[in-house]
């Protein structure tokens, strides 16, 4: 009877354990047939969640050894931001904290491991946000590493010598908002054209699109750009595809309008969705398009077939034939 007692305890105590502890035990996988690339590859590369406070998420990663060796890899944790200067999409904050830091909230199980050619890790990451977090967004980035693995005979040592070693570092950026009221505050600032010129001599043509963000979490705005030439005619679009615009910050968007061929005065009207609230922001730009070059040639080529004309004109006599 003592012993039976002691055995219930003894499993109680275990399934207890099991089910209090978090579910996140790594995997090493042993992949077939894996070409080398000389890289490796990490997923996903962007991971949105909504989340209220007090929750928790995990998310699996995967890395793939391509490199054709054994590399160590190596786990580090940042927190990433916008920025007012447009040319920086993202600024990573290293051993800063960020202004809507998320790097205390990410669980690892480990942050070291190796891999051989073929071999892909699935790597649970856990994020917990506490019970007194604020509405709002979150970000933070988890950066993989590699560097070759420790050498240990004098052999290996021997052939490494005069060798470079090569650092390559890929992230998945983490979007989190906290559930609750958050301010949205996004608006098109400015749409152009790269390069601006008084004229162009032939297409593509490139739009940079401004968006600025006020508000305390990202926004996806996207839309299209619509085409008219010197009548009014629609003669083409362009579409937005959704991207990102982090708070406090000002993203640039480039998009492209594949034509060459074109001739005349264009208007592009930019209808932008600012991705809350079905508000939508609208600008316009002109532009010429004039193919001087091939004017040129064209004039020249008339001019060359009137002087071939004038001197057959002037080096043979075209006489009537009398009957």
């Amino acid at each position: 009877m003592k012993k039976t007692f002691l055995q219930f305890l003894l499993t109680t105590g275990i399934i207890i354990a099991f089910v209090a502890s978090p579910v996140l035990a790594y995997e090493i996988q042993d992949l077939a047939d894996t070409p080398v690339r000389d890289d490796f590859v990490l997923g996903p590369g962007k991971t949105e969640l909504w989340m209220d406070p007090g929750d928790s998420f995990i998310k699996q990663l995967l890395i793939t050894n391509r490199l054709g060796k054994t590399m160590n890899f190596k786990i580090a944790i940042e927190d990433f931001e916008g920025s007012r200067n447009p040319e920086e999409t993202v600024v990573l904050k290293g051993e800063e904290r960020g202004l809507f830091s998320l790097k205390d909230y990410f669980h690892l199980e480990i942050s070291e491991f190796i891999l051989s050619h073929g071999q892909r890790m699935v790597l649970p990451v856990e994020i917990s946000i506490p019970e007194d977090a604020e509405p709002g967004g979150l970000y933070g980035i988890v950066l993989v590493s590699t560097t070759p693995p420790e050498l240990t005979t004098e052999v290996e040592k021997e052939k490494a010598k005069g060798q470079m070693s090569l650092i390559t570092r890929l992230g998945t950026l983490f979007f989190i908002r906290v559930k609750g009221d958050v301010v949205e505050d996004g608006f098109l600032k400015e749409l152009k054209i790269k390069e601006a010129k008084k004229f162009y001599e032939k297409g593509p043509i490139s739009f940079e699109i401004l968006f600025e963000n006020n508000g305390n979490v990202h926004l996806t705005p996207y839309g299209i750009i619509e085409i008219t030439n010197l009548f009014g005619k629609k003669v083409g679009e362009v579409e937005v595809d959704p991207y990102f615009a982090m708070p406090d910050s000002v993203r640039l968007r480039e998009v492209q309008w594949n034509r060459e061929f074109l001739f005349g005065r264009y208007t592009a009207s930019l209808l932008l969705n600012r991705g809350y609230q079905d508000m939508i922001d609208r600008k316009s730009v002109e532009f010429w398009i004039i193919p001087w070059k091939v004017i040129l040639t064209g004039l020249v080529i008339l001019f060359l077939i009137i002087l071939f004309l004038r001197w057959i004109a002037s080096h043979f006599e075209i006489r009537r034939k009398r009957v």
